[in-house]
């Protein structure tokens, strides 16, 4: 049986003219950012830095490579040590956390009542909340190097 032209390249076309792109206006500007914006991208840089040195391996698979500071829950904990620990790339990326694992590590790790204590923080806090500048400051000043 002999294939047709459509067959042998997928359904597309490519003798017929193409119709030219319409263009939009460009991509806005992105927005002077505030003050606060900054210092807590400065404050989750150094935190970061010091929980990847405080963890010298994945928690999830012991990987040394690409480390990673990554959440337990996600959204309202960022500045949480137990929630926050080192994960490599693949575990913390493209295994989505490897919360199995990850559990179980906290577990051991902080023990069950800890454990209870962070879930019942990740419920009770309020999503979104907004931390002072004053806050990010003091991580910073906590967490940075001496």
């Amino acid at each position: 049986m002999k294939r047709s032209y459509l067959k042998r390249n997928k359904g597309f076309r490519t003798d017929r003219p193409r119709k030219p792109l319409k263009r939009g206006k460009l991509a806005p500007r992105r927005k002077n950012r505030s003050q606060r914006e900054i210092l807590r991208d400065k404050a989750w840089q150094t935190f970061s830095r010091w929980i990847r040195a405080r963890d010298k391996k994945c928690v999830t698979c012991g990987s040394v490579a690409d480390g990673q500071a990554g959440h337990f829950y996600h959204g309202v904990l960022d500045f949480d040590e137990i929630n926050i620990n080192r994960q490599c790339a693949r575990c913390n990326k493209w295994l989505h956390g490897n919360l199995a694992v990850y559990s179980n590590y906290l577990l051991e790790k902080y023990g069950e009542q800890a454990f209870k204590d962070l879930t019942k923080r990740h419920y009770t806090a309020m999503k979104g909340e907004l931390r002072s500048e004053q806050d990010y400051i003091k991580i910073v000043e906590k967490y940075g190097t001496p």
